[in-house]
């Protein structure tokens, strides 16, 4: 055989050992600190943003009857922009936490994870104590 013959049959002839060229690597690609990949914790975000939103409609509707706010940083804003404020400020911190959950998730995404939840289960517990407060005074409106 021609050598031109022989570089032409191996070319066509695969080598077991080597993997296609479409095959992904092994290793997992970790994003650029600036890069936007998919976010990873949407489930527990759209958990984060409903009890949250619940918060500020279960806390308005205490302060029309007559309640007060507890939170002293919630008081504040409150009492310095209204409504507009409070929620203004509650999509604030959530925005914080969803993003500072994200961005840990590329270097501890064991850490971020136990953070979203923890973010869910806190952000829980002023919801469940207002319903419990408009069920124990009957001032659930009708």
């Amino acid at each position: 055989m021609d050598r031109i013959d022989l570089q032409s049959e191996m070319s066509t002839r695969r080598s077991p050992r080597l993997a296609p060229i479409t095959s992904m690597p092994d290793t997992e690609i970790r994003p650029g600190l600036l890069d936007l990949p998919e976010m990873r914790f949407q489930e527990h975000d759209v958990w984060l943003i409903f009890v949250s939103s619940l918060d500020i409609m279960l806390t308005w509707v205490i302060l029309r009857n007559g309640g007060e706010e507890v939170n002293p940083v919630a008081r504040l804003v409150i009492d310095a922009w209204g409504l507009n404020g409070a929620i203004a400020f509650k999509f604030a911190l959530m925005l914080f936490v969803i993003v500072s959950c994200e961005v840990i998730a590329r270097v501890r995404p064991v850490t971020a994870r136990l953070l979203i939840w923890f973010g869910v289960l806190v952000s829980a517990f002023p919801p469940i104590w207002s319903v419990g407060l408009l069920i124990f005074h009957h001032t659930v409106p009708v």
